[in-house]
């Protein structure tokens, strides 16, 4: 069915429906067997602290992996999102990938996330899905487009949506990634459809990343200066989290351009840090961390101590997303601001989550959106607050580039600062 003059294919329109159903339901799958499977490899870690020693042998497996899935070895999220915006194909084989490896690296304690890994995930089932419908604009029946970078995306913001139980800030998120053209854009419904499918699944099983929820003050000036002294604090700790991952993952190239080498010293490096200095409650994801500080348990430097051993993961090439540790860095650098206040910990804590991640992500939409599904509409003028500041006062470039507000036009990148190449 075609209408005449408007370009308008409604058998377009019920395929990308469909397909939008169906990579919903498989996605909220898939963030259930991700959440599943590295909460076994973090309990394995808890009961077993000594695996920490085996995470140089886990690197070099995770690379041999990939190596033999025929996958970039420095592959992460933010090639991901490059290869959406260029309307490239997926690797069908990333979702094993990611999630094998990313079990492999919170097993020996990596402090590491799964939320990138449910992206990466997300996106490759969703160009999987995409095979069997061969889809075509609905808006431009004869493009001949197969719309790849659409498909990885609907899949990507269904599969996080699932795992935050957050559809809204999700869809949103990785529109402020992609940065669709203006045609691509008029498929944003969809993405949002298969959000909510996914959200709908996560919600009927209850499996996900669960953060708590914070009591909200009653709107006041100290109560707004908590929130500015967060958003301050945030705007500068989070890009140098984004620059500094960025920039120890490039100068490890230059200085021995082989990563097999470089997750050896970095798996080390960790374990005897943790081993040393007794900091086994910063291994793995965060979220428990985080959890903790929203209840009001921290430590003034805790968030440093987090931002150092993600760095060191993240930095050296080990698998695993970078989502849940920013979020939980945010949290314990939010908390630790109420040394220098009286306010609240567990709320500046919430507040902290949210800006840190808008200025290490540069999505302030999404970051907003998010925070008031996780924590609830009434935090929403003071997570505007926080994230504004934070946002604005950030660095231009954050962990995947400049993003928001048209910023990207302006930014002439080669098109990788890493060889992404199968084998390298």
């Amino acid at each position: 069915m075609h209408e005449e003059g408007s370009g308008f294919s409604a058998t377009s329109a019920i395929k990308h429906l469909l397909f939008a159903i169906v990579v919903g339901l498989v996605t909220g799958a898939a963030s259930m067997a991700l959440c599943l499977s590295v909460g076994v490899a973090f309990d394995a870690f808890s009961i077993v602290p000594w695996l920490v020693w085996l995470l140089p042998i886990s690197g070099i497996l995770q690379l041999l992996l990939y190596r033999a899935f025929k996958l970039p070895l420095g592959l992460s999220t933010d090639h991901i999102v490059r290869k959406i915006r260029a309307d490239k194909r997926i690797s069908y084989l990333l979702a094993p990938g990611i999630l094998i490896t990313t079990c492999m690296s919170v097993i020996c304690g990596a402090s590491v996330g799964k939320e990138a890994g449910a992206l990466q995930m997300g996106s490759s089932l969703g160009s999987l899905i995409a095979k069997p419908f061969k889809l075509k604009r609905v808006f431009r029946k004869d493009d001949p487009d197969p719309l790849q970078g659409y498909a990885g995306a609907v899949g990507m913001a269904a599969c996080f949506s699932a795992l935050f139980f957050a559809p809204l800030g999700s869809c949103m998120f990785v529109l402020e990634l992609a940065r669709f053209k203006k045609s691509v854009a008029k498929h944003v419904l969809t993405i949002l459809v298969s959000c909510f499918v996914a959200y709908g699944v996560a919600c009927l099983t209850g499996i996900g990343d669960v953060i708590a929820k914070v009591a909200i003050p009653e709107i006041s000036w100290p109560v707004a200066g908590q929130c500015i002294l967060v958003g301050c604090l945030a705007s500068m700790a989070g890009a140098a989290f984004a620059f500094l991952i960025r920039m120890v993952r490039k100068a490890s190239l230059v200085i021995y351009p082989n990563r097999f080498v470089w997750v050896v010293v970095g798996g080390l490096v960790f374990a005897v840090l943790v081993t040393f200095f007794g900091w086994d409650a910063f291994c793995g994801t965060g979220g428990d961390q985080l959890n903790a500080a929203l209840a009001g348990s921290f430590g003034a430097w805790d968030f440093a101590i987090k931002m150092l051993l993600t760095l060191i993961c993240l930095g050296l090439w080990f698998k695993g997303g970078e989502i849940m540790p920013s979020f939980c860095i945010g949290g314990l650098l939010g908390a630790s601001t109420t040394y220098m206040t009286s306010g609240s910990p567990e709320f500046a804590a919430a507040v902290g989550v949210m800006s840190f991640f808008a200025a290490f992500s540069r999505c302030p939409a999404a970051a907003f959106l998010m925070g008031c599904e996780i924590f609830g509409w009434g935090m929403a003028p003071y997570l505007l607050i926080g994230i504004s500041i934070a946002f604005v006062l950030g660095r231009p470039e954050g962990m995947y580039g400049k993003l928001a507000f048209g910023m990207s036009r302006k930014l002439k990148r080669k098109s990788s600062a890493v060889d992404v190449r199968p084998g390298v």
